[in-house]
């Protein structure tokens, strides 16, 4: 049983895309609301690309970039806060968060095609 959801979590870690639409068709035939699914999807799903890009990028470049990213992701979170400070006086730290996960899940998905297709390329031609 441990076995087959270890394999289960690792396909889906491998191809977070999958996972996405999967939690996207679940989700949309139980809540009838197509814009809540995506929301859902998103939210539920960020975690898998951040850890495929992560694992992706140590295998391409052999180097481990966990500590950076975690840093990149705080970074980018201080920002979004001080925005929000400049514009509305008024912090909102859920909003905050939020926008960071969404803004997230928009670059690790790039991010992840991106290097996907650099692998499948570096390793055809070299």
């Amino acid at each position: 049983m441990l076995n087959g959801f270890i394999y289960l979590l690792a396909f889906f870690i491998t191809i977070p895309i999958f996972a996405t639409w999967l939690t996207y068709i679940i989700i949309s035939k139980w809540t009838r609301h197509p814009l809540r699914a995506v929301h859902f999807a998103v939210t539920w799903t960020t975690p898998l690309y951040v850890i495929a890009v992560i694992f992706i990028i140590a295998i391409i470049f052999d180097v481990n970039v966990v500590g950076i990213i975690l840093a990149l992701l705080l970074i980018s979170l201080a920002i979004i806060i001080m925005f929000q400070w400049k514009r509305n006086t008024e912090v909102l730290l859920i909003k905050a968060v939020k926008l960071m996960w969404r803004f997230t899940f928009l670059l690790f998905f790039l991010l992840y095609c991106l290097f996907l297709i650099i692998g499948i390329v570096q390793r055809i031609f070299f």
